[in-house]
């Protein structure tokens, strides 16, 4: 009975400090306290708290809750730091790489950490083919193999064999994000349901090894981490990282001037440049290797029309969005490989043309253009471009009507190829390596609906070009940087021909306002920011 009442007294504690700071009914805050940092941003695309069904949003709750066998430096993403792994090596035939595991690592819930639980959380991914499944398929990884491929020869060594010729640095950098961490098999096994290896489970509790765990999530409201004590790097400084779901620009603006939050992460350019002479915060942009598009399912006849999909591309006002509507959210970038990768090229001379999209639309046979749909998010900035294209798109006669939504109306539909047009942000990226970015926009291995390759946009907008997929597999296992490099350049002059389903318009830039009394955040351009090493100054 004593037990059971100090635990009815701790959650009523924890209830208590959390309505404390997301607020009372009548919208009064508390300023917040010096060991726990608050977030205010819009959390429309938080869909679970699985690592290996999470879509990419969440990568920051998992980077927190979880440790990864490596990790990228934020300052530089190119540069590959330990993790679980204290040292790991790739073979002269570069087909395998072992990790070497730090010993002594506990999971939060006191079980030892072994190499069988990466193998086992790895593993799971494909076994159930879950979200972050592609990825691993993109590698020739499968259900059907992956026990043969991913090992533990002892408890502290990992080993992966490639099962097809790559460059390994990829993998390497694909272990750094993602689902690619450790799970605590032992705990979620007493969660297992119908053999579904605790998926209903993790989909809204934690069993991880990292600085922080979940205590409590509630969709579209708030989400709640508390301090790992035991954490094996040691326990971070500050005891909770809570997250507030705050849509609207000018809440987090507000909340952030009146100290309700200690980091506003959506907010749009006109309220951030109006924090910009405000002594208490501090702006700082970090230039992403993401692009936003504008996208076209060619499942949809009109737009697997090639000369459809160049209307489009002739139907946008590059300079007028990049100049008016994405200062702090993005840069003028047409091109799929990102600014300062190996092999990117200056953007080319794409311009708003109504004229030439009236004539190719015609050529069509769309004399008097068309009604579609445009998918787009609520959140900043996609609503005013949306707005933006939707009246460009009518000068050439296309009537588009915006469908708003949350990411799974939005990213969902495209996910399962159910989508006319959609602005969105991605398109790979997150390592430095060209292929990212090709592989995410336009590499699609299968076209088939039964494939399922969901986390290839190419493969949502039913892009498929065998010639394309080919340059790009040479491309990559090109060992000669050089040659590398100008069979990356050729691609992108290819591309300008082919006219793929989705056009970037512009390369992300992630734009925080950060409480001056905030120290060592340092927001991560792969979206795994960790809150271990910050702290207060008060």
């Amino acid at each position: 009975m004593e037990k059971r009442s100090r635990k009815i007294v701790s959650a009523l504690s924890g209830a208590l400090a959390l309505s404390l700071l997301c607020g009372t009914p009548g919208g009064s805050f508390a300023k917040t306290p010096g060991d726990q940092v608050v977030i205010g941003f819009s959390m429309l695309n938080i869909l679970t708290m699985d690592p290996g069904a999470m879509n990419g949003a969440e990568m920051e709750y998992i980077a927190n809750m979880y440790d990864y066998l490596i990790e990228t430096d934020p300052a530089d993403k190119s540069k590959i730091l330990p993790g679980l792994a204290k040292s790991w090596t790739v073979s002269p035939d570069r087909q395998t790489l072992t990790f070497a595991l730090r010993d002594g690592v506990k999971f939060q819930s006191g079980n030892p950490l072994t190499a069988e639980d990466v193998v086992w959380s790895l593993r799971r991914i494909l076994q159930l083919n879950l979200g972050q499944a592609t990825f691993w398929k993109s590698f020739g990884f499968t259900a059907d193999n992956v026990t043969q491929l991913i090992s533990a020869p002892d408890p502290l060594t990992v080993e992966i064999k490639l099962p097809a010729p790559t460059d390994p640095q990829l993998m390497l950098y694909n272990l750094t994000m993602g689902g690619a961490v450790a799970i605590d098999r032992k705990l979620v096994a007493q969660h297992e349901k119908d053999g579904d290896r605790g998926a209903a489970w993790l989909k809204t509790n934690s069993a991880g090894s990292g600085a922080f765990k979940l205590q409590n999530w509630q969709p579209n409201n708030t989400l709640v981490l508390e301090r790992n004590d035991a954490y094996w790097r040691g326990a971070p400084k500050m005891r909770r990282v809570i997250y507030r779901h705050l849509p609207e620009s000018q809440s987090q603006r507000l909340a952030i001037e009146r100290g309700d939050i200690d980091i506003a992460m959506t907010m749009n350019a006109t309220d951030i440049g109006a924090l910009k002479d405000n002594k208490t915060v501090q702006i700082e942009s970090t230039v992403m290797g993401t692009v936003y598009y504008l996208g076209a399912s060619m499942k949809d006849p009109k737009f697997a029309d090639k000369r459809v999909r160049l209307a489009l591309r002739n139907l946008v006002d590059y300079d007028g969005i990049n100049n008016t509507l994405m200062p702090y959210y993005g840069i003028k970038h047409l091109r799929p490989i990102q600014k300062n990768a190996m092999g990117s090229l200056p953007d080319p001379d794409y311009k708003l043309d109504v004229p030439k999209a009236k004539q190719l639309l015609a050529e069509a046979g769309y004399p008097n253009g068309f009604k579609t749909t445009l998918r787009v998010l609520s959140d900043a900035p996609f609503p005013s471009v949306a707005t933006a294209m939707q009246s460009t798109l009518a000068q050439g006669g296309i009537d588009a009507q915006i469908l708003m939504g949350n990411g799974e109306q939005v990213y969902g539909a495209m996910r399962k190829r159910e989508f006319e047009l959609i602005i969105g942000l991605g398109g790979g990226g997150n390592d430095p390596h060209p292929h990212s970015n090709l592989r995410s926009q336009i590499f699609n291995p299968d076209n088939s609906d039964e494939a399922k390759m969901s986390a290839f946009q190419g493969w949502r907008a039913a892009f498929y070009s065998p010639e394309l997929n080919k340059a790009i597999e040479t491309a990559l296992l090109e060992r000669d940087l050089e040659k590398q490099k100008s069979l990356y350049e050729d691609i992108q002059r290819q591309v300008e021909e082919v006219v793929p389903a989705l056009q970037p318009f512009s390369q992300a830039v992630f734009t925080n306002v950060i409480a001056r009394d905030v120290q060592g955040y340092r927001f991560h351009p792969g979206y795994t920011t960790r809150f271990r090493d910050v702290t207060k100054t008060r």
